[in-house]
C-alpha cells in the first residue's frame, strides 16, 4: 500500500475512534442505554418510526438505527453543519433507515405519526420549551411515546472547576414536578419521571470532560473505566443526588 493510502487509512481509523469515544462519553452512553431500553420494550417485535429531536451530530440516531435495522429513524436539528456530518456517517455505514432534516422544534415538525419521539438533553436549551413539547406531542401517533431527559434543577458538579451549567442552556433545569406538569399541559398522559445520572456516571463524565482535549491514546485508555462507571450506574451501584430526570409520557389513543 502506498504511503498516501496508509495515511488515508490511518486518518479514517482515527476518525472512527474519535467518534466512538464521543458516542461513549458517560452521559451520552447512559442516555442512549436508558432510552433504548424504554423504546425497545415499547416496540416489542414490531418496526417503529422514531424521531430524534435535537439530534445534533446524529450519533444517537445512528446508534439506534444500527441496533434496530427494522426501525426508521429521523433526526432533526437546527444546525445544518451537524446534519451534514450525520448524513455522511449514515451513507458511509449504509444505514438506510436513518435520515436527517433541519427543523425548529418550536414549529410544526417535518413529519408526524411517529411511534416514539426522543428529546434527550435538548429541552433546557430551548427558550419556549412548552411550545417545543407541544410540537413533539403533535408529531406522535395516537398512543405514541415521548421520552425526555432534562437536567435536574438542583444538579451541581462534583469536582471543583467542573462546568456548573449545561452546554447552551437557557434554564438551569427542571424539578420532577415541573417536567411532569409541562408534559401534561402538552396533552400527554401516563407521565412517569425517574431520577438518573447520579454520582458514579456524573463523576465519570466530569473526568472525561477534563481529558477530552488530551491525545487519543490517553482518552482511549480511559474508555474502559468510564464505560464501567456507566454499567455500575445502570446496576444501581451509585448514590448522591440525581443530575438528570428521565420522563416518559404517551399521547392518548384516538386523538
Amino acid at each position: 500500500m502506498s504511503s498516501t493510502g496508509q495515511t488515508g487509512l490511518g486518518a479514517k481509523l482515527a476518525a472512527l475512534i474519535e467518534e466512538r469515544l464521543a458516542l461513549m462519553a458517560p452521559a451520552r452512553r447512559l442516555r442512549l442505554a436508558l432510552a433504548d431500553d424504554i423504546v425497545t420494550r415499547y416496540a416489542g417485535e414490531r418496526p417503529i418510526r422514531v424521531l430524534d429531536a435535537g439530534a445534533g451530530d446524529g450519533l444517537l440516531s445512528l446508534a439506534i438505527a444500527k441496533r434496530h435495522p427494522r426501525w426508521s429513524v429521523l433526526g432533526v436539528d437546527l444546525r445544518a453543519d451537524l446534519l451534514d456530518g450525520a448524513r455522511a456517517r449514515a451513507r458511509s455505514r449504509s444505514l438506510h433507515n436513518a435520515s436527517f432534516e433541519p427543523a425548529d422544534l418550536t414549529e410544526p415538525l417535518p413529519a408526524s405519526g411517529f411511534d416514539v419521539v426522543l428529546a434527550l438533553e435538548c429541552l433546557s436549551e430551548i427558550p419556549d420549551d412548552e411550545q417545543a413539547l407541544q410540537m413533539m406531542a403533535a408529531a406522535l401517533a395516537p398512543g405514541g411515546l415521548l421520552v425526555v431527559q432534562v437536567p435536574d434543577r438542583e444538579w451541581r458538579p462534583l469536582l471543583s472547576g467542573s462546568a456548573a451549567t449545561w452546554r447552551e442552556q437557557v434554564r438551569q433545569g427542571y424539578s420532577a414536578e415541573q417536567i411532569a406538569a409541562a408534559l401534561r399541559r402538552s396533552g400527554l398522559e401516563r407521565v412517569d419521571v425517574q431520577p438518573t445520572f447520579r454520582t458514579t456516571a456524573a463523576l465519570a463524565q466530569e473526568i472525561r470532560d477534563r481529558i477530552k482535549d488530551s491525545n487519543l491514546a490517553i482518552r482511549a485508555a480511559a474508555f474502559p473505566v468510564l464505560a464501567a462507571a456507566v454499567r455500575l450506574e445502570r446496576w444501581g451501584i451509585t448514590g448522591g443526588r440525581p443530575n438528570a430526570l428521565l420522563a416518559v409520557a404517551r399521547r392518548p389513543d384516538g386523538t
